[in-house]
């Protein structure tokens, strides 16, 4: 199951969740397949995202979107202003090892999914 940006999504995906207006009232139930009408009609709600079966898009590299190593590395400049906070050290400590763990997640998927060295 991926969540997807709405300008993301395409015609043939299936809804894994159902989708609803910022008012919570559904308009389309999980299993329905995106159609282009479809699509245009929820960007005429305002809605922003849908959750679609599988893994369809690889968002790695897509704008706005940092890979998790990345971001475990950037926590330093991000919390630059909190170095004497306790709180939120642990804050940066948590995420840190959030990502740290996604990104071996994501490395463990990769390897996986690559073809068997002949040696």
């Amino acid at each position: 199951m991926q969540k997807l940006p709405l300008s993301l999504a395409r015609p043939g995906m299936i809804l894994a969740k159902p989708v609803s207006r910022a008012d919570g009232i559904a308009v389309a139930a999980q299993g329905t397949e995106l159609s282009q009408g479809l699509l245009d009609r929820f960007d005429s709600m305002g809605v922003d995202a849908v959750v679609v079966e599988g893994n369809p898009v690889n968002l790695e590299g897509a704008a706005g979107d940092i890979s998790y190593e990345k971001r475990a590395e950037r926590l330093d400049h991000l919390f630059r202003k909190h170095a004497g906070d306790a709180w939120m050290g642990q804050i940066k400590k948590l995420l840190y090892d959030y990502f740290k763990l996604k990104a071996a997640g994501m490395a463990a998927v990769k390897a996986a999914a690559a073809p068997p060295r002949e040696g």
